[in-house]
């Protein structure tokens, strides 16, 4: 019995590693604030570990918004459990494979898969899989709430920020920024009103946040 025991934690030892030790493209603006004040001289730099997103707070971060988003959506096929187990689970693949930017994504979506699906038990599987395929309004919520959590975290932060990691990590100008949003996200949104319409105002505020800053 005790090995059954030893080999659960394992196994949460294993993801959580995992998980912290994988980094996203974005910057978590609230780290970046505390390491300004704490680091002296401190000199920004958007592939900088001690700024950027760690999956597990990614991961961590889309169930705390699909809960906020949830009473709004007025829909009641969305269950709300289990698109928060699709959220915890549906970036896995990226322990093995990485993760990849989504506008600028080489790499086999395939791959990705098959490795999550290796290292998810059974009894998830079928979570994953219906987020993946979408044919649910349930994992067209859960999908929607991951690629709308990147844009509030770049409406959260400095604008100076997002313009810079859109020049050098996806190689986009100002300019060029919410068209490319939008076309590579908002389609996720366009399954229920509230959704998209949250997404466009989300959009409209970075827009109003970058014109601003561009006049100064």
């Amino acid at each position: 019995m005790g090995d059954i025991y030893q080999e659960a934690i394992d196994k949460i030892i294993f993801l959580y590693k995992g998980y912290s030790n994988e980094h996203r493209g974005s910057t978590q603006p609230y780290h970046l604030e505390k390491v300004l004040k704490l680091v002296p001289d401190y000199k920004y730099e958007c592939n900088d570990l001690l700024v950027r997103e760690p999956l597990i707070e990614h991961s961590g971060s889309l169930p705390i918004v699909a809960t906020a988003i949830y009473p709004y959506i007025n829909n009641q096929d969305v269950d709300l459990g289990k698109a928060l187990i699709m959220l915890a689970i549906h970036d896995i693949g990226e322990l093995t494979v990485g993760d990849e930017i989504t506008f600028v994504k080489t790499g086999d979506k395939n791959n990705e898969m098959t490795e999550a699906l290796k290292l998810l038990p059974d009894v998830l599987k079928p979570y994953y899989i219906d987020m993946e395929e979408r044919k649910t309004d349930t994992a067209r919520f859960a999908k929607a709430v991951d690629k709308i959590t990147p844009d509030i975290v770049d409406l959260m932060t400095p604008v100076e920020v997002t313009l810079r990691r859109y020049r050098e990590q996806i190689h986009k100008e100002p300019n060029q920024i919410i068209e490319t949003i939008k076309e590579f996200k908002h389609p996720y949104m366009i399954w229920n009103e509230f959704m998209k319409n949250l997404h466009l105002e989300i959009l409209n505020r970075i827009e109003i946040k970058i014109s601003s800053y561009l006049t100064k």
